[in-house]
């Protein structure tokens, strides 16, 4: 196998100079390579991307399963005031979760199609979409809260 002419990190940042806004075929001349192979690299970057999309999303979905049984099992064995203390957990994971995925689509998608891709067409994480979902009726219910509170 021949040697690669651009290290890893070389490859990022024609990527990231890319993403940023510099013309292809300008990256392409200075630094020597083809059209083509850069679209490669941004094939390659993006399935790396999606898997790891993916696999965050798996793995949120796994820990919302495992707190939803976790809770039931509380309320069942000691009681719904005990279960009731796993919401605001949940509520930190959902932000964590939210900022965790804004950081690995950010890697990849460019500044000005990042609402697009987030809520567009083509977005299908779904736990990010419930996610949001959770934190909206979280605000919902405190500002509910509030508003009774002074009436």
């Amino acid at each position: 196998m021949a040697k690669a002419r651009f290290t890893d990190e070389q490859i990022a940042d024609f990527l990231q100079q890319a993403k940023s806004g510099v013309a292809n075929n300008e990256l392409c001349e200075k630094y020597g390579f083809s059209l083509s192979s850069l679209r490669r690299w941004e094939a390659q970057h993006a399935s790396r991307v999606r898997q790891q999309l993916k696999q965050l999303e798996f793995i949120g979905s796994a820990v919302y399963a495992g707190g939803l049984l976790f809770a039931v099992i509380l309320a069942v064995a000691v009681s719904k005031a005990a279960a009731a203390w796993t919401l605001p957990l949940f509520l930190l994971y959902c932000i964590g979760y939210i900022y965790r995925f804004r950081q690995l689509s950010a890697r990849h998608i460019r500044e000005a199609d990042t609402s697009l891709c987030r809520w567009g067409p083509g977005a299908c994480n779904a736990f990010y979409k419930f996610c949001w979902g959770c934190v909206g009726i979280v605000v919902l219910a405190l500002g509910y809260i509030v508003v009774l509170q002074f009436q």
